[in-house]
């Protein structure tokens, strides 16, 4: 999933990841283009906006360098169009941050509108909550000029509502310093000015009160030569006079339940899905009656998140309460830690950022408290392993968790697991040949074994294929045989990347047993096997393949448990490792005992 935050320093995550735009003029370029998405943007306007009518002789080709390297950058999530002499940016999956102030903004203004002074507040605290300081930071000046004083305005607008609906609420105690900073940075906001008044006046400090007009009387004289407006004179009035009318109300409780519609934060699930014909049964038996905890496990590139994604929506009318999606960032170097993902959750659930607890065990309370009440979807992609995800599971009978991870999760309790390997071969053909259009029975299943079936790379293969209509089933084969990781990337989709992100997850001892036994050893491989080639002993041994099957970078293969294999890509990988890391004289030596086998060597019990 892509996010873009302009509420603040201007910021684009894909996927848990921050994406390091550049400097100022790029992110002007993606500002302007957002702020005026789905609609086309005159290469003048972005020209004035970059340049502020001093352009350069090559303004057009720096705007379609800037162009050109955000949809490198932002992927296929986001399209870019030339279009009538200007751009166009389309992203209907996207999460924008101004997006979702604008909805809270707008329902919390109805709410207060309506006397649901307890839903008004719970709202405009969670469009709040969105703001990181001065809107667009990073953009040029010209662009914040332009642009900040309509956002800054709406901002200021919502918090004065808030403000309202506060003290509506009876929560004066709570306000009462908000307001305070509001009117130094505010101080001709008569409004802001007023809600500052009633708030000190019904917290007892009626002198404060009054010093606050009073300042506010010199500072419109100095600045504007204007008295204060009628409203605010007899507000202060009323509070010389201690008008009973200016008694604050019984409190009333604001509760962090969100006012508006259910979460919806499912990504698209892939339009050509295909195969899984035994899987998508089984865990829509799991999810759909709720209460469930469900995992499905596998090497990278298998497909998990398209499979999770697919039932997902499959099953997400039986969870009308809402669907929430997290990448956890599992397979990545920084995956999420629990207290930022509860903080996530909480904020999705509708809790405001200032009402968020601040420890780990806090946050998991309210959440869980939160989950009970509702019948919940909630989907965590890419879990590290046990430990991140353990504390966010929420338990109970109604809300069901369906989780995709590389590793096996073996020791999460309650939990089912479904483990994804390859694609049959009449599964990986028919995806190969609705992407391709290319009908080559003998020249596909030699291509397709080459690979394992592994999903993804029968996806870029496929893609490759349509892309290339020259370019034959049998040539894309040899050039798989001479470079595979080469014809295994394309665009953002790299089966070696994924491959590269699980190996750096393993211990060095790991590393070079993988390295060493892609090596050495082909097709099914015994523990004994593993042992004489690594110069271990059995006990060791096992233990190095449970470890590398743990992240299914080695398989159990059939019904006995000491046979075992590597996928294709994964060896051919790191058969590539073992040539770059691993001294001649060490793969020769591993070579030597594996071909020797037990007349020189035998393993220790």
């Amino acid at each position: 999933m892509i996010r873009f935050q302009l509420l603040g320093p201007i910021e684009v995550t894909r996927n848990g990841q921050r994406l390091a735009l550049g400097g100022s003029k790029i992110q002007t370029v993606l500002a302007t283009l957002l702020l005026s998405r789905n609609r086309v943007v005159s290469d003048s306007t972005v020209s004035e906006m970059l340049w502020r009518g001093e352009l350069p002789s090559t303004s057009n080709a720096q705007i379609q360098t800037y162009v050109s390297r955000l949809r490198s950058q932002l992927g296929p999530q986001v399209e870019l169009v030339r279009q009538r002499g200007g751009y166009l940016l389309r992203a209907p999956e996207a999460w924008v941050d101004l997006d979702e102030f604008q909805a809270h903004s707008a329902t919390g203004h109805a709410a207060l509108e309506a006397d649901r002074y307890a839903d008004a507040v719970t709202s405009l605290r969670a469009a709040q909550a969105l703001w990181r300081g001065h809107a667009l930071v990073g953009a040029t000046e010209y662009l914040t000029e332009v642009e900040q004083p309509r956002l800054e305005e709406a901002r200021l607008a919502a918090g004065e509502a808030l403000m309202t609906a506060e003290l509506a609420c009876g929560n004066h105690y709570r306000v009462v310093s908000e307001l305070t900073a509001m009117v130094s940075r505010h101080p001709l906001r008569e409004n802001v000015r007023g809600l500052s008044m009633l708030a000190l006046y019904r917290c007892g400090r009626q002198a404060e009160a009054l010093a606050t007009y009073d300042a506010c009387r010199r500072h419109l004289a100095e600045e504007l030569g204007i008295d204060p407006r009628d409203e605010l004179k007899a507000l202060r009035q009323a509070i010389l006079e201690q008008d009973p009318a200016l008694t604050a109300p019984e409190p009333v409780e604001v509760t962090s339940r969100p006012s508006g519609e259910p979460p919806a934060q499912l990504p698209s699930a892939p339009s050509d899905f295909t195969g899984r014909a035994k899987e998508v049964p089984q865990l829509d038996a799991v999810l759909r009656p709720g209460g469930a905890t469900t995992a499905v496990v596998g090497l990278a590139g298998t497909g998990k998140t398209a499979l999770a994604l697919q039932i997902a929506h499959a099953v997400r009318d039986k969870f009308p309460d809402g669907q929430l999606y997290l990448d956890l960032a599992g397979s990545t170097a920084d995956p999420v830690l629990p207290a930022t993902a509860f903080a996530t959750l909480l904020r999705s659930l509708g809790v405001p950022e200032g009402e968020l607890p601040t420890d780990l065990a806090g946050r998991g309370r309210l959440f869980r408290q939160l989950a009970a009440e509702r019948r919940l979807l909630i989907v965590l992609d890419d879990v590290a392993d046990e430990s991140q995800v353990r504390p966010l599971l929420p338990g109970g009978r109604r809300t069901s968790v369906l989780m995709t991870s590389r590793r096996r999760l073996a020791a999460l309790e309650g939990t089912t697991r479904t483990v994804l390997r390859g694609f049959t071969a009449t599964e990986a053909e028919s995806l190969l040949l609705a992407l391709s259009g290319r009908a080559d029975p003998v020249a596909t299943r030699k291509l397709l074994a080459a690979t394992g079936r592994l999903p993804l790379a029968v996806r870029v293969l496929g893609a490759r294929l349509a892309a290339n209509p020259d370019l034959t089933v049998p040539q894309v084969a040899a050039r798989l045989s001479d470079e595979p990781f080469g014809q295994l990337r394309l665009g953002d989709l790299d089966v070696g990347a994924r491959i590269e992100t699980s190996y750096a997850q393993l211990s060095p001892v790991r590393r070079r047993a993988l390295r060493l036994l892609s090596l050495g050893l082909t097709g099914t491989f015994s523990i004994w096997q593993a042992a004489v080639l690594l110069n271990d002993s059995l006990v060791t041994a096992h233990e190095l393949l449970n470890e590398l099957a743990d992240q299914h970078l080695a398989e159990v293969t059939g019904d006995r448990l000491d046979l075992y294999s590597i996928h294709p890509l994964v060896r051919a990988y790191a058969r590539d490792r073992a040539f770059a890391e691993d001294a001649p004289h060490e793969r020769s030596a591993a070579l030597e005992r594996i071909h020797q086998g037990s007349r020189l060597w035998s393993p220790a019990a």
